[in-house]
């Protein structure tokens, strides 16, 4: 009769067991989900602030033209301005015996469906009007 040989003492196994695997993946989707949503608000920030960018770029250019005409020539807008997808419209105040003249710009530009506004307000040395 044949006997069977004596086992030893068992050998931890090496590797990973299934439960191990498994709460590693829904950690690891968590993770990527976080991400792809973070991805999301990110590309909605970038775009909110290149038309927040393009509205103060329109109102720069305006105020520089303002600043290097004439001060008695200056006229407010008579409706409103279209440019590069903003409307823009602006009044110019002075008072008479006024050194200064006092410009407001309005911008207005469409972002995801709402119309949002930006004012500027800007003061100009002027001889007296």
């Amino acid at each position: 009769m044949k006997t069977q040989p004596q086992l030893g003492p068992m050998k931890p196994r090496r590797g990973f067991t299934i439960v191990e695997v498994m709460v590693a993946i829904v950690i690891l989707s968590i993770g990527i989900l976080g991400l792809a949503a973070t991805a999301g608000v990110v590309v909605r920030q970038m775009t909110g602030a290149v038309h927040q960018s393009v509205a103060a770029n329109v109102a720069y250019s305006r105020m520089e033209r303002i600043r290097t005409g004439n001060c008695v020539a200056m006229k407010d807008s008579s409706g409103t301005a279209t440019t590069r997808n903003v409307k823009e419209k602006w009044v110019i105040v002075g008072n008479s015996g006024s050194h200064a003249l006092i410009v407001y710009d309005t911008i207005s530009f469409v972002l995801r469906g709402k119309t949002k506004t930006q004012a500027y307000t800007s003061e100009f040395p002027c001889d007296p009007i």
